[in-house]
C-alpha cells in the first residue's frame, strides 16, 4: 500500500469515535451526491475540484476530497484525508491533492477570489 494511503488511514485512526462516525457518514453521502459549492476550495490542474467538508460532530477537522471532473459523471471522488480546520485549510487540501496525484507545480484557480 502506498505511504499516502497509510497516512490517510492513520488520520482516521487518530480520530475520536464520533469523528469517525461523522466522516463515515460524509463518505456515504459522497457516493450519491457531490459536495456543496460553499465547501469548494478551487480547481487544481484544470481537472480536480478540491473540497473541504466539515465533519459532523467533529469540530476541529474537515474531510478533504477531490472530484476528478476530467472523467464522465458521476465524477470519481478521491479521499485526500482529514485536515485540521484551523489555518488555510484549502491551501492544505490543495497541497495534499498535488502530492496524492503526483502533480508538479499544478495550476490553481481558487473558488473564493
Amino acid at each position: 500500500m502506498p505511504a499516502r494511503y497509510e497516512a490517510v488511514l492513520d488520520e482516521f485512526r487518530a480520530l475520536s469515535p464520533r469523528c469517525v462516525a461523522g466522516a463515515d457518514f460524509l463518505l456515504e453521502e459522497l457516493e450519491s451526491a457531490d459536495p456543496d459549492l460553499d465547501e469548494r476550495c478551487g480547481l487544481l490542474e484544470d481537472r480536480y475540484e478540491i473540497y473541504t467538508i466539515a465533519i459532523p460532530d467533529c469540530r476541529g477537522s474537515v474531510l478533504a476530497v477531490a472530484l476528478d471532473t476530467g472523467r464522465r459523471p458521476p465524477w470519481p471522488c478521491l479521499l485526500l484525508g482529514i485536515l485540521p480546520r484551523r489555518g488555510a485549510v484549502c491551501d492544505a487540501a490543495r497541497l495534499r491533492a498535488a502530492q496524492h496525484l503526483s502533480l508538479i507545480d499544478p495550476s490553481w484557480e481558487p473558488a473564493h477570489g
